[in-house]
């Protein structure tokens, strides 16, 4: 009778987990129509935007000194308003968001979904309207995390759903921003969520093909850069491959390190002065090299289709400007992303290495396209360090299935010239900038749940609890090793692969989080 009554609780506890999975899973798919839905709707005012933009600067360029006048200062307003809007109602829209998404499922930070995607949409817009050059992934990423973030708490879902639905919301965003599924997912595997649980895994994909779906359904199903067959390629163009992924890292990690230097410098800056003074360059490049304003949508498809500067000196202009611009935006303060200009940087470093090879033969640099289609993906590999990520949003963007060979041997060459210079990620560093600032947006009297995985060769791989010096405050509570649950104690050695459920007592402090963040980090 005992052993019959104990059957039943566990049928009856089966049948609870896979309703409650589907029902993760249903919520999933209704982050995603959101996340798309928002999306699009961001993609039409930024194309009303941009338009207004193109059509006043027309307009005011053709009055001469004045029209011009009115062009820079109208950059200047637009751009301290933004920063102004942001840190007065919601500093944590700032930049990209992606940062913030990591902090948030480290628990190490909390999301407020209503101030935050208003302060996206609006803040965002007038960033770009003052032509800063900023993507809309970041505040779409940001965007979807919240309304998985809204969801979550209206139902208030145990929290290790809650993250995985928010990681989730935030891939989805990445989806629809750029019209690729597959990207988005792995996106949420590669760099938001490095755990491969079944939930991680159901509600990643759920939430991008949804989120996809919707922006196709309102927007169609044409991808960003739709473009004409690249003919197929002997390798005799791999020597060329192989000098973009090594250019890629060095723009890549330039571009990283200026970046953190131009945040850096913020601190010590008047925040609503920084954004005029990157309002007034806006309007500056406006009337003198408008192709590095906005996100650069268009000179990105216009090297994507062959229509290469004659002069070598133009590009080299064009890829330090653009660089050198978009870390100042971002460093300014106002919501938008940097996964856009990177995209611009690629291309523009494929083009270049094309320009010069085509010097010698066409043989070697193959079509126009050719290079800079790879130089995105690799560029992308050096500055994210996600080279699967960038491969595969390449790949859907442009249609090109046959050149994945070339994209994923000019990422892995520019992978791994990028970790021989020893810089960070852009986004991991960015992460461990904002916890080391200590400024916590989290309920400091409750207890704060982390879940970290130890990577090969991190300082806690292959370590014993008893012989690491957490800090205090700190507890290991759980240990999951190849699926199954390991309970802790003094004597467990750690290692690479577990995933480990962390406990941080309201005493502990953002500075002791990202040390442990580090500790399970490979160095």
């Amino acid at each position: 009778m005992d052993k019959e009554h104990l059957r039943h609780q566990e049928d009856t506890r089966q049948v609870l987990h896979r309703l409650s999975r589907q029902a993760t899973l249903g919520l999933s798919a209704l982050v995603g129509v959101m996340a798309g839905v928002l999306a699009v709707v961001f993609q039409l005012l930024i194309n009303a935007t941009e338009s207004t933009r193109g059509m006043v600067r027309a307009q005011l360029t053709s009055h001469g000194y004045l029209g011009g006048a009115i062009l820079i200062l109208g950059g200047a307003a637009l751009g301290a308003f933004s920063v102004f809007l942001t840190r007065r109602y919601c500093p944590e829209a700032a930049g990209s968001g992606i940062p913030h998404v990591k902090a948030v499922l480290l628990s190490a930070r909390r999301l407020r979904p209503k101030p935050l995607v208003a302060v996206k949409l609006v803040g965002g817009l007038l960033a770009l309207a003052a032509g800063m050059s900023l993507g809309r992934e970041g505040p779409t990423v940001h965007i979807g995390a919240a309304c998985a973030a809204y969801f979550a708490a209206l139902l208030k879902l145990p929290h290790r759903t809650r993250r995985s639905l928010i990681a989730a919301g935030a891939g989805a965003g990445l989806a629809a921003a750029f019209n690729a599924p597959l990207a988005g997912f792995l996106f949420i595997m590669e760099e938001l969520r490095r755990d491969m649980s079944r939930e991680t895994y159901g509600n990643a994909l759920v939430t991008s093909v949804t989120s996809v779906l919707a922006a196709r359904a309102l927007l169609g199903s044409e991808s960003d850069f739709s473009l004409t067959d690249v003919a197929t390629l002997p390798l005799s163009v791999v020597p060329a491959v192989l000098l973009t992924g090594l250019l890629a890292s060095v723009v890549g990690v330039t571009f990283n390190r200026t970046l953190l230097t131009m945040v850096e410098w913020r601190e010590s800056s008047r925040p609503v002065v920084l954004g005029a003074m990157v309002g007034i360059l806006g309007g500056v490049l406006a009337i003198f090299l408008p192709s590095v304003t906005g996100g650069g949508h268009d000179l990105t498809l216009s090297l994507l289709e062959g229509q290469t500067p004659h002069w070598l000196g133009l590009l080299v202009i064009l890829l330090v400007v653009k660089l050198v611009f978009t870390t100042l935006s971002f460093s300014s303060g106002v919501p938008g992303g940097i996964l856009a200009p990177l995209l611009t940087l690629g291309a523009l470093t494929g083009g270049l290495v094309g320009a010069i090879l085509r010097q010698f033969s066409t043989q070697l640099a193959g079509q126009p396209t050719f290079l800079a289609t790879v130089g995105m993906a690799a560029v992308l590999s050096a500055s994210v360090r996600a080279p699967l990520t960038g491969v595969v949003l390449i790949v859907e963007m442009t249609g090109q299935y046959h050149l994945l060979y070339f994209l994923l041997l000019a990422s892995f060459i520019s992978y791994l010239a990028a970790e021989w210079f020893e810089h960070e990620p852009i986004y991991e560093a960015l992460l461990s900038r904002e916890l080391h600032r200590g400024k916590a947006w989290v309920d400091s009297e409750e207890a704060r749940v982390l879940e970290l995985s130890i990577e090969p060769g991190s300082r806690l791989d292959r370590a014993r609890i008893d012989h690491y010096p957490l800090p205090h405050d700190v507890l290991i509570a759980l240990i999951e090793r190849e699926g199954k649950p390991v309970v802790p104690n003094g004597k467990t050695r750690l290692l690479s692969g577990d995933f480990l459920t962390v406990v941080a007592g309201p005493h502990c402090d953002d500075h002791a989080l990202a040390e442990i963040l580090d500790a399970s980090r490979a160095p």
